[in-house]
């Protein structure tokens, strides 16, 4: 059950070494620049170029390379293409796809790599974007981060990206600084968490592309059980297939001089972490929902995070409380025209996707509100308290199912030929 967040990317990507050397972004002069991102259900989404053509890619530190969702077979606009298979979290087989080397790659007009690698995964493999609830084209991972300090401000959807040399410090007024470890071009930290009245002290992965507050794996924890009250649910989808797990809440989490309070945590089942991939003594992420509750910058030369809190830092940690799982039903895919790199004159096309504008029942909790009142997977949502759905974003409608216990929801099903309205109250599953 995905519910309120969606905790979609969890996995690692693992390749052949190549002779083609790999790229680095580079800003237009020595002075910082900004561009604005889009956060979608706890998503971050940059605008990036590839050879001349426009894409929406998840900002994602818990992935090394860039990864392009599309038809495999559709590379004409990709250079130096080689078959590959990807591995990661999941419980299905491996997936195949295609390595394309030297391609000429912006992000956000003003970071430009002139010999980036793209990994590029059949887009029905890996459909995050109907559970995001826009089109994402891909994932744009560490490579990007290795290459310059970045400051994030989730309150302004603003990411400013600063030369390897310049002198950041005097704006970082009221900022706390933590040291972070870079382990295969990924940042991990020294965190703790606090359950019951003990206190944890674990090595995390900075994961900015999991949409959940914390992940825990406690295979990695000795002598650590989930405590009650929790629930067992479908977490999200990584590269190897559906991840399900458990979630509840703990007392605390503890990053540097920061406590959080009451955060929820999800826990993969055991079969869905493949623990010889995951370095060395790493017991879990600290992820979107609590990263986005501050201001960052991340210096992976310096081996530095820098900390502010904003105005979300004391919000509650929100979880699904009518136990139903909604997606886009599918996407649908287009054909669209650019012009290839450095012949203006001349028109290449791909196939891009859009997401079909209905929304399905993909899962349910069991003994959820949802399911206790009838509500069934394959269902398809039309009106949510009297609102056509055609009309609200996938993020606009976890929203109210997500608001506060004893709310009433009133839907709208179509169950194959026939009509369903059905109602019942929210119920928070994991309580304070």
């Amino acid at each position: 059950m995905i519910g309120d967040v969606r905790n979609i990317l969890y996995f690692l990507v693992f390749f052949s070494p190549c002779t083609f050397a790999q790229g680095i972004f580079r800003l237009p002069d020595d002075k910082p620049h900004s561009f604005k991102f889009e956060l979608v259900n706890n998503a971050v989404l940059v605008p990036v170029t590839i050879n001349g053509m426009a894409f929406t890619f998840l900002l994602d530190t818990g992935v090394k390379e860039t990864i392009l969702f599309a038809h495999t077979e559709d590379s004409v606009y990709l250079h130096n293409p080689n078959k590959i298979t990807f591995h990661g979290i999941g419980s299905e087989d491996n997936i195949e796809g295609i390595l394309s080397m030297g391609n000429l790659m912006t992000v956000g007009k003003i970071a430009v790599d002139t010999l980036h690698w793209i990994y590029v995964v059949q887009a029905d493999d890996l459909d995050i974007s109907s559970d995001i609830g826009v089109a994402i084209n891909g994932i744009l991972g560490s490579r990007f981060f290795n290459s310059f300090p970045m400051r994030i401000n989730y309150q302004k959807s603003k990411i400013t990206l600063y030369p390897p040399s310049y002198n950041y410090n005097k704006t970082l007024k009221g900022y706390h600084k933590t040291k972070i470890s870079i382990e295969n071009d990924r940042p991990y930290i020294q965190a703790k968490i606090q359950v019951d009245e003990d206190w944890k002290d674990m090595k995390m992965l900075i994961d900015m592309g999991n949409t959940d507050p914390l992940t825990l794996f406690p295979s990695m924890l000795p002598h650590f059980t989930i405590k009650r009250p929790f629930v067992e649910e479908y977490l999200g989808r990584g590269i190897n297939g559906a991840i399900h797990g458990k979630r509840n809440r703990i007392r605390k989490v503890g990053i540097g001089t920061f406590e959080l309070a009451y955060p929820i945590v999800s826990y993969p089942d055991s079969n869905a972490v493949f623990k010889n991939k995951l370095v060395k003594d790493r017991a879990g992420s600290i992820d979107n929902q609590t990263l986005q509750r501050f201001h960052l910058l991340i210096d992976y030369a310096r081996e530095e995070i820098y900390w502010k809190k904003n105005k979300m830092f004391h919000r509650p940690f929100l979880v699904n409380m009518a136990g139903i799982d909604i997606k886009h039903d599918g996407m649908i895919w287009t054909k669209i025209w650019a012009p290839i790199t450095g012949h203006k004159k001349e028109l290449n096309f791909q196939y891009n996707f859009v997401l079909k504008p209905r929304y399905k029942i993909a899962g349910l909790r069991k003994h959820s509100p949802a399911a206790q009142a009838g509500v069934q997977t394959g269902d398809i949502l039309l009106k949510i308290n009297g609102i056509q759905t055609k009309h609200l974003s996938l993020s606009k409608i976890m929203n109210k199912l997500q608001s506060h216990p004893g709310d009433e929801i009133r839907l709208t099903l179509q169950r194959g030929t026939d009509t369903k309205n059905i109602r019942f109250h929210l119920e928070d599953p994991i309580p304070y």
